[in-house]
């Protein structure tokens, strides 16, 4: 697994400001009011994309070589897009999820009538349970 990846986009004039896409990264479009709002917006769903490819066990696009690239206009400019995956991965990995789980309603009120904090209670025993000390 690559921690940094580097992909050539593609920035054009828009009617309405900068378009921004990744030829390499179908479906990866971004339409700001600037350059530097389109480079953000495109890293941002760049690095998006890769943990999606990634958490799917799919296959990471090659970057393509700049010549290879076809321009549409020639106002149309090419642009690298670097990024550093492991910081996004540590927080993909720490992001709160939702876990559905029941208990008897007399409990559930005794929890909530003592102040507990069911979310923190279950984080906790489950980390008990695995043997995992800190997180």
């Amino acid at each position: 697994m690559k921690n940094t990846y580097v992909y050539p986009a593609v920035i054009e004039k828009a009617d309405d400001g900068i378009g921004l896409y990744f030829p390499d990264i179908p479906g990866t479009a971004v339409l700001a009011p600037d350059i530097p709002t389109a480079v953000v917006d495109a890293k941002n769903m760049l690095v998006d994309r890769i943990l999606e490819l990634e958490d799917n066990n799919m296959a990471i696009p090659s970057p393509s070589d700049p010549a290879s690239i076809e321009l549409n206009d020639a106002s149309d400019r090419i642009v690298y897009v670097e990024v550093f995956l492991p910081p996004y991965r540590d927080a993909a990995m720490n992001k709160a999820v939702t876990i559905n789980c029941t208990a008897p309603q007399w409990l559930r009120d005794a929890g909530k009538d003592a102040g507990l904090n069911f979310s923190q209670l279950l984080q906790s025993s489950v980390k008990d349970a695995l043997g995992i000390k800190q997180k």
